[in-house]
C-alpha cells in the first residue's frame, strides 16, 4: 500500500479539475464547449523569439547552464528593471527560475520557516496557499473592504501582522480580479512593511498589461524596504511565452543564493534554450506588447459592459491582467450552493467553462479570461447570460 508524505497530501487538488474532466469529455463527444479558464496570452510568441531559440538549438547550445541562470539573461533582466522602474540591482541579486510560479515557491521556502505566518489577501492566485503549505508555513488572510476594489488597506495589513508573520504576498496586477495598486496604497503598504520588518514577496507578472493609460506602480519603488523585497516576474504573460518556462526573482543577495541552492537540488537550471530565447525578448523589439495591450483593452470593455448588464450580477472594471472576477452570489442558492455549483451547471447546461471563485478564496465570485478571441467572448457570454436567465 503506498504511503503519501502529510506533506503532500494535504495539499488541495485544483477546483477546477474536475470541471475540465467534464469540458474535455465534452469536447470529444463534439459539443461545442466555450472555456474561458485559460491562464495565458492567445497571442503567439513573437517571431525573433522563437527565431532565437531557433539559434540556439542550431548552434547546440543545449548543455547545462548555471543552476540559477545565464549571466547574460541576469544582466539583461538588470537593464530591464532599471529601464521600467529606475531601480538598480546587480546580476548577483538576480535568479532565474522555470517560470515565475518556481521562483514564487522557492521564495516562500526560503524565507519562512515551519509555523511561521503568510498574510495573503483575498482574492489570491490558486497556487499560492498550496504553496505556502507546502513550505510548512501557516496562512492568515486578509478579507478586502467592499468598496476598495477588491484590493487591502495598509490598516488591514497592520492589524493582521504578528509576531509570528514573516511574509506578504500582494500581486498587482492581480490575478483573479485585475486590480492595481495605486502608487499612493503601495507607499502606505510599504510603510507598514518597513515599521514591522516583514518580508514581501510582490508578483508582478501582468505588470506589462495595465490599461486605460494608468500609471504602474511597482513595489521596486520603495528603496526603504529594498531589504525585505523579493520581486518576481517573468516573460511569459508579457511574452506570450507561458510554455517556455522562465521567471526571476530579485531580492537580497542571501535570498537568490538560498534560492540558488535549493534550485540546483532540484530543477537543476532552467531550460538553456528558453533562456535563449527570453534573453531576446529583453534585449530586442518590444512594439508587439502595445498590439496585445490594445487588443486585452477591447476586450476587457466588452466584457465589463456585458456583464454588468445582467441582472444582480456585479464586476469591477479590471485594471490590468486578462481576468474579470464578477460576482454571481446571486445565483447561488438552493441546488446551486457554491461557485463550483454554479460553473458546473453553466458548463454541463450551457457549454460554457469559467473558473469557481472559490479557488480564488471568494466563493460568491467566478473568473473569466479574456485572452481569447472576441467571437468566443460573445458566443460565452451569450450562453452565461441564457444560463442566469434559466436560473430565474
Amino acid at each position: 500500500m503506498p504511503h503519501i508524505s502529510k506533506r503532500f497530501t494535504d495539499i488541495s487538488e485544483s477546483k477546477t479539475v474536475a470541471l475540465n474532466s467534464v469540458m474535455a469529455q465534452m469536447k470529444r463527444e463534439g459539443k461545442d464547449v466555450v472555456g474561458l479558464g485559460a491562464g495565458e496570452p492567445d497571442f503567439d510568441t513573437p517571431d525573433h523569439i522563437k527565431k532565437a531559440a531557433i539559434k540556439a538549438i542550431n548552434q547546440g547550445f543545449t548543455k547545462y547552464t548555471p543552476a540559477d541562470g545565464l549571466f547574460d539573461l541576469k544582466e539583461a533582466i538588470v537593464s530591464w528593471i532599471k529601464s521600467e522602474h529606475n531601480v538598480n540591482y546587480s546580476p548577483r541579486e538576480i535568479g532565474i527560475t522555470c517560470g515565475a510560479k518556481h521562483a514564487v515557491y522557492q521564495s516562500i521556502a526560503a524565507v519562512c520557516d515551519p509555523g511561521d505566518e503568510v498574510v495573503l489577501p483575498e482574492p489570491y492566485w490558486v497556487s499560492y496557499p498550496e504553496q505556502i503549505k507546502l513550505a510548512g508555513a501557516v496562512i492568515k488572510t486578509i478579507e478586502p473592504e467592499p468598496d476598495n476594489e477588491l484590493k487591502i488597506t495598509a490598516d488591514q495589513l497592520g492589524n493582521a501582522i504578528t509576531d509570528k508573520t514573516r511574509l506578504l504576498i500582494l500581486n498587482s496586477p492581480s490575478n483573479p480580479s485585475g486590480a492595481v495598486y495605486a502608487e499612493n496604497e503601495l507607499t502606505d503598504l510599504a510603510k507598514v512593511i518597513a515599521d514591522s520588518g516583514i518580508y514581501v514577496l510582490s508578483d508582478e507578472i501582468y505588470d506589462q498589461i495595465v490599461f486605460d493609460n494608468i500609471s504602474y506602480t511597482s513595489m521596486t519603488a520603495y528603496p526603504e524596504i529594498r531589504e525585505q523585497l523579493i520581486y518576481i516576474n517573468g516573460v511569459s504573460k508579457s511574452f506570450a511565452m507561458t510554455g517556455w518556462r522562465i521567471g526571476f526573482l530579485a531580492a537580497h543577495q542571501d535570498i537568490a543564493t538560498a534560492v540558488k541552492k535549493y534550485q540546483g537540488h532540484s530543477t537543476s537550471n532552467p531550460a538553456s534554450i528558453s533562456q535563449k530565447a527570453a534573453l531576446a525578448g529583453y534585449l530586442e523589439d518590444k512594439t508587439f506588447l502595445n498590439d496585445m495591450r490594445a487588443a486585452f483593452e477591447k476586450r476587457r470593455n466588452y466584457v465589463h459592459e456585458r456583464l454588468n448588464a445582467m441582472p444582480d450580477v456585479s464586476c469591477m472594471l479590471p485594471k490590468g491582467a486578462f481576468y474579470a472576477f464578477p460576482d454571481f452570489s446571486a445565483y447561488m442558492n438552493g441546488e446551486i450552493s457554491s461557485s463550483l455549483d454554479f460553473c458546473s451547471y453553466l458548463l454541463k447546461n450551457h457549454n460554457v467553462a469559467i473558473v469557481p471563485g472559490m479557488a480564488f478564496g471568494m466563493d460568491g465570485h467566478a473568473r473569466l479570461s479574456f485572452a481569447t478571441s472576441m467571437e468566443n467572448l460573445e458566443k460565452a457570454l451569450d450562453r452565461i447570460e441564457e444560463g442566469l436567465n434559466a436560473i430565474y
